[in-house]
Order: C-alpha cells, then structure tokens, then sequence
C-alpha cells in the first residue's frame, strides 16, 4: 500500500491538507498522533526501557520541529503475548523518563490487543507564536540546520542490531522558516519540504554523521535509509544564529535539492515499509546511483 497515497485519500474526505506541518494546530493548542510497532520500526532486538524512550521521543519530535515543547500525552497500547509484562512496564519507564525531561504527563489512554504489539501517542502543547511549517511564505534566503548526526540508526536496521536511543532535542526556534524532522530518515525529509515548493533550492554542503565502523557500502546509504533519526532538521534566514549544525545553504530560485560533491535529488527516497527486508540494500544502492552517480 503505498502511505502518501492514501494520506492523500483519507485527508480529502476529512477536508485537510496533508504534509504541511508534523503537527496540526487546534485553537492555541498543536497536536500530534503517532504509532509505533515492533517490527515497523525495528525494535525487536532493543531492550524495552529504550523501545519507551524512542517512541516517546520521536512522538515528542512532531511538536518540537514545530517550535513547540509538549505538554502532555495520551497513550493506546495494544499489547499481545509475546512479550512478558515485565516488558511492557521497562518500555512505560522509558515513555516517562522522556515526558519528565520536558515537564510533561501522560494524562490516561486505552488499552487494548494485538499482535505484534502497537503503541499509540497524542502529544499536545501551548503555542505560543505562530507553529513552523514545512513550507515558508517568506521566500528569502537561509541557512539549513540540523539538531544532530545522523546515521546510527539505518546502521543498526541495516546490520539487524539495537536501535539507539534517540536524543532529546529542544524546539526549533521561533525564527525558522521551515522544519521537519528525519523520522524517515534524511533523504525523507528533504522530500517533506521539496514536496511542497517547487522553488526550493537547497545545497548540502556537509553531513555530520554519527561515527561507525567502516562500511560495505557508500556512507550516503545512511541518508537513503528510511529508518527514523528524529533529528530536526530546519532552515533559519540566511546570517541567523540557531542551535544545532549548519550543513547546506539555500534559497527559491527552483533549482532544487543539489549536493556539494555533486549529487542531485530527482526522486523520492524509497520507503522500506513498502519493499521487502530482503530488497533494502538493493532498492538503496539503485536510489544512490540516481542521485550521485
């Protein structure tokens, strides 16, 4: 099945507008619903505590690209068993630790059966000023950020291992123009922002990588990957200072996404929920032939 399509689909009955922003804003309050699965999300060879963590702080993630810090949180589990309970109460340790660091609550939720086991979040803030988007009207020209490295993740899907443990950022500032985070990896997220400007032109001149043992094979396979970094990554107007790392410049003159080693982005990454364990490396090497060979 593919996901945008569907999105697409289902957001047309409701009258929305999908892939303008991670969160949705209500009133004075930003919204975000997200869910997360065992196998989905690679998590069967991580330890429970840190499954907790992760999943609270990539659904943490939607509001602070927004500029938001959360506020609370309201949980469905949908547990089987296949997992002691012993398991479940590790991983609720972990979703706390993450509502602590930002002084938020799990206010209640639901639970209920499935296998495998599935966890579900809505998270939800104050806003303040007005919520960063993936898409700016202010089309002058900036400096692209992003919170932290990348990598570590695609590493341990690739190579069957256990997920890190994702760190805990801070809002974007209220200055951004735009954002988004790499919960579908790097290459996904540059395609949340050129999905909806045509004018965008961006050039990334480095990639802060997180530090791993020799590959086999071209480090930018880590950018392709589709597994979910959760790093915010967001432009701010050219000059501006903003936390994080500066990797690329950029501005709206449509000659879209480019590398500095001279790789160009003609295509959407591949989405591994769609693609067969067993074909990821396959579909990765053929995406970067396309863009940097």
């Amino acid at each position: 099945m593919n996901e945008q399509k569907m999105i697409e689909k289902i957001s047309g009955i409701h009258g929305q507008s999908p892939f303008l922003s991670d969160a949705e804003l209500f009133g004075k309050m930003l919204y975000s619903m997200d869910s997360f699965s065992k196998t989905e999300d690679f998590f069967e060879n991580t330890p429970p505590e840190t499954v907790g963590h992760n999943m609270a702080a990539a659904a943490c993630s939607d509001l602070l690209v927004c500029g938001v810090k959360p506020e609370f949180l309201i949980q469905t589990w949908n547990i089987d068993d296949s997992e002691p309970e012993e398991f479940y109460l590790h991983a609720a340790r972990g979703i706390e630790s993450v509502l602590n660091h930002y002084g938020a609550k799990c206010i209640g939720g639901d639970m209920g059966c499935s296998s495998p086991w599935s966890w579900i979040a809505t998270v939800g803030g104050t806003v303040k000023t007005a919520p960063v988007q993936r898409k700016t009207d202010r089309k002058i020209p900036f400096d692209l950020y992003l919170s932290g490295s990348v990598g570590d993740a695609n590493i341990a899907a690739f190579f069957h291992r256990e997920m890190p443990r994702i760190e805990l950022r801070e809002p974007v500032p209220a200055h951004a123009l735009f954002a988004t985070d790499t919960s579908g990896g790097f290459f996904d997220a540059l395609e949340n922002f050129r999905r909806l400007d045509p004018l965008l032109s961006i050039e990334i001149e480095t990639i802060p990588y997180t530090e791993h043992e020799p590959l086999p094979f071209p480090e930018e396979f880590l950018l392709i990957g589709g597994v979910g970094e959760y790093e915010l990554l967001y432009a701010v107007p050219a000059g501006c200072s903003a936390d994080g790392i500066r990797i690329g410049t950029g501005n709206f003159s449509g000659s879209g996404i480019r590398f500095k080693n001279g790789g160009i982005m003609k295509s959407p990454p591949p989405d591994y929920r769609e693609i067969p364990p067993g074909q990821w490396i396959a579909a990765t090497k053929q995406y970067y032939r396309e863009v940097f060979q």
